[in-house]
């Protein structure tokens, strides 16, 4: 008969880490995990419903992602590299009968630069005139929300929902919007 192998549990040797969101969002621990030396953690991506940052069910569908840069103890520190409304979400949003209006600008703040990527569905087909308003209109108001600002001050507005409705404001002045959502971020230089 076989002898029985040995198998030493995978985590001996490893401590676990709480991985916090950054200060600006609140310090949540928003995940833990194992690593047998904490210099491994460094450059790890880690993603966290806003729905669990803010306790707000209706935010749900956005996804912030977060890098860890530093180990302070059994503490990961991150900083945010990103976000992204999930595709499903969208999808259910756009319908027949509408137009989907997007827009992809890098942004700079006073500490690095954003891709950011605007997503206005309207309440009727529109001409591309009215298209071509709308993309513009969105594009200046992005660039307007950042500036002189820093990028974790354009997160936590972003965040909120504040940016979002102020800017479905400025687009109702040109033509009736069902929705406008800023779909996705990156953070391409800090």
């Amino acid at each position: 008969m076989a002898q029985p192998q040995k198998v030493e549990a995978k985590w001996k040797g490893k401590e676990w880490y709480q991985i916090l969101a950054p200060k600006y969002i609140g310090d949540i621990v928003i995940g833990e995990t194992l690593a047998t030396d904490a210099e491994k953690l460094k450059g790890r991506i880690v993603e966290a419903s806003l729905m669990d940052l803010t306790g707000d069910p209706a935010k749900h569908h956005i996804k912030l992602f977060f890098k860890i840069t530093e180990i302070a103890g059994n503490k990961a520190l991150t900083k945010f590299v990103g976000h992204e409304v999930m595709r499903d979400f969208i999808t259910r949003a756009v319908q027949s009968r509408t137009t989907r209006i997007d827009s992809n600008d890098v942004i700079s703040f006073t500490d690095g630069k954003l891709r950011i990527k605007g997503l206005a569905i309207t309440n009727r087909p529109v001409s591309k005139a009215v298209d071509k308003a709308i993309r513009s209109a969105i594009r200046n108001a992005i660039a307007g929300s950042a500036n002189g600002k820093k990028i974790e001050e354009w997160v936590s507005i972003m965040a909120s929902g504040e940016l979002q409705r102020t800017i479905r404001n400025e687009l109702n002045k040109i033509y009736p919007i069902r929705m406008f959502e800023i779909r996705a971020s990156e953070l391409i230089e800090s």
